[in-house]
């Protein structure tokens, strides 16, 4: 319920290839989409399908009746640039069928309903998606809900905008990613950087955005660096978040900031540095909203040593948690303290054959869920992944079950506004603490090697916030915390085993296969305070254009 809080804050331009960015996103050397030139017209076309098969063994570590998960699943990825003599672009990019199951799911004249009334007939696949949902029981027991099929969008629009560059500066219009590359809000879903599992969609936001070089306006013209790879950057930007009510103001989110950014690679020194600061305000009239973002960031590489490190303090107060929260127990409607902290660092080394990778992240939980309390629970973007299994699958499925619970209890007390749904991790990172050692071995140039071992604990306590507010029998909240299961929050996720191997073939296909063993900590345990080990594996093919 907090995420909402936690929304795409900056897009920045993009480092030096030869740097590959930050040092947690590894790039697999595939490039981009090569421009072709027609007399003033230039245009680049960009496509990425991708087949990916998943295993989880169980998916519940807690019971029996929801145990293992499987599937397989599609995406095609078009894009598209047109530009004018490289100063008016045109760019867009498209998803299609994506998360869509393979084969002719669903049941025959329901939502989703089959192209055939049996299965031994399915001939054609329909359009279908697994999602969390209700499977019958009492509809205010997360027991009740579990992986059902739900209808699929067969295309989405993922980007549209239209940039321009002029003496000044650059102006972009448009729906547009949030940032470039991976940040702890936010990322573009761009490439395939993650060192474990797969990117989705990425984060889009509908902005205005400028971004200058404002030194290089005084020096003399033949000195002046027009490149976005080096020098000083002041970037600026306006988000239209949300409209509910056309006709109104007072229920509009917006969002407004600004972006400093200082690049100075050094190809021929193998050097690199990346200085950045972020603020973004978020403001709406309606629950008396103000949100204020602060992002800073710092990337060093000599040679063959990386080290990168980047914080985010997100403060500010709203109602709008607590107008829909406090109609369970009847609590007094406050304007909430908004106080989430999220921080990530790595350092690596890499050889040609091999590299040492160690990463730290860090994302504020919330123990206290009463509507009267700091809202302090962090989530990372979704495609900022931390390991395989543990966040990504297993504290998703349960928290997606509880905040299932959540919007139907405040669907039956009447509420306008929703926070429940934001219990959903989706496989983000937070309320955690972590450790990620890691290593790579290439045998050849198209082989990779990977395995971690992710170790994390949750300082607050794992705490169910729709479980703990609807057992509530006082204003103390203490003695009425539990879990996603029914147990004490306890603060050990547990360690988790992770392996990637991935194979690539003429710069074209790639192959990985990808497994994880979740031994699962305190923070899993029931009231009988047990929880069984998990296993995943998956394996994937992406053809790239």
């Amino acid at each position: 319920m907090r995420r909402c809080l936690a929304a795409a804050v900056a897009l920045l331009l993009a480092p030096p290839a030869w740097a590959e960015g930050a040092p947690w996103v590894d790039y697999d050397g595939l490039g981009t989409p090569e421009r072709h030139q027609f007399g003033e017209t230039g245009v680049q076309l960009g496509a990425e399908y991708r087949a990916n098969w998943m295993y989880v063994n169980p998916i519940d570590i807690n019971g029996v009746k929801h145990r293992r998960a499987s599937w397989i699943e599609h995406r095609l990825r078009l894009d598209s640039t047109i530009d004018y003599e490289e100063k008016v672009r045109l760019v867009t990019s498209f998803e299609i069928l994506d998360g869509t199951l393979w084969g002719d799911n669903g049941s025959f004249g329901a939502s989703p309903s089959t192209n055939s009334g049996t299965r031994a007939a399915a001939k054609s696949p329909n359009n279908t998606r697994p999602v969390v949902g209700y499977i019958g029981g009492d509809e205010l027991d997360s027991d009740s809900y579990g992986y059902v099929l739900a209808p699929a969008d067969p295309v989405k629009v993922r980007h549209l905008y239209g940039e321009v560059v002029t003496p000044v500066g650059m102006l972009r219009i448009g729906r547009q990613p949030s940032a470039d590359g991976t940040t702890i809000l936010v990322s573009d879903g761009e490439g395939r950087g993650n060192r474990f599992g797969f990117s989705g969609s990425g984060d889009t936001s509908d902005r205005i955005l400028f971004a200058t070089k404002p030194l290089e306006g005084f020096k003399p013209e033949a000195e002046r660096d027009t490149s976005r790879e080096r020098g000083v950057f002041l970037i600026g930007f306006y988000d239209r978040a949300a409209s509910e009510r056309v006709g109104l103001f007072g229920d509009d989110l917006n969002a407004a900031g600004a972006v400093v950014r200082y690049l100075a690679p050094e190809p021929r020194q193998r050097t690199y540095l990346e200085l950045q600061g972020i603020y973004a305000h978020r403001w709406e009239t309606e629950f008396d909203t103000n949100i204020h973002i602060n992002q800073l960031r710092a990337i060093l590489r000599a040679d063959k040593l990386t080290v990168g490190a980047e914080g985010v303090y997100i403060s500010g107060r709203t109602r709008e948690v607590s107008a829909a929260l406090s109609l369970i127990n009847a609590d007094p409607v406050v304007r909430q303290r908004v106080a989430q902290w999220g921080a990530r660092a790595v350092a690596r080394w890499d050889e040609p054959a091999w590299t040492a990778y160690l990463e730290l992240d860090f994302a504020s939980g919330d123990r206290n869920p009463n509507p009267g309390t700091q809202l302090t629970q962090l989530y990372f973007a979704q495609d900022a992944n931390v390991g395989l299994l543990m966040f990504e699958r297993i504290l998703a499925f349960e928290s997606a079950r509880s905040s299932a619970v959540g919007v139907e209890l405040l669907r039956r007390v009447g509420a306008t506004t929703f926070p429940a749904e934001r219990v959903d991790s989706r496989g983000s990172f937070t309320n955690a603490i972590a450790v990620f050692p890691q290593a790579d071995v290439r045998p050849t140039d198209n082989l990779l090697l990977r395995g971690g071992v992710l170790a994390a604990w949750t300082p607050t306590g794992l705490v169910d916030s729709i479980q703990t507010l609807a057992n509530r029998d006082g204003v103390n909240v203490e003695d009425d915390l539990v879990n996603y299961h029914g147990g004490k929050p306890g603060k050990f996720y547990g360690v988790e085993l992770d392996g990637r191997v991935r194979w690539s073939f003429l710069d074209r296909f790639l192959f990985d296969l990808e497994g994880a063993i979740l031994f699962p900590g305190d923070a899993f345990h029931d009231e009988n305070q047990q929880a069984v080990r998990s296993v995943l594996v998956q394996g994937r093919t992406t053809f790239v254009f």
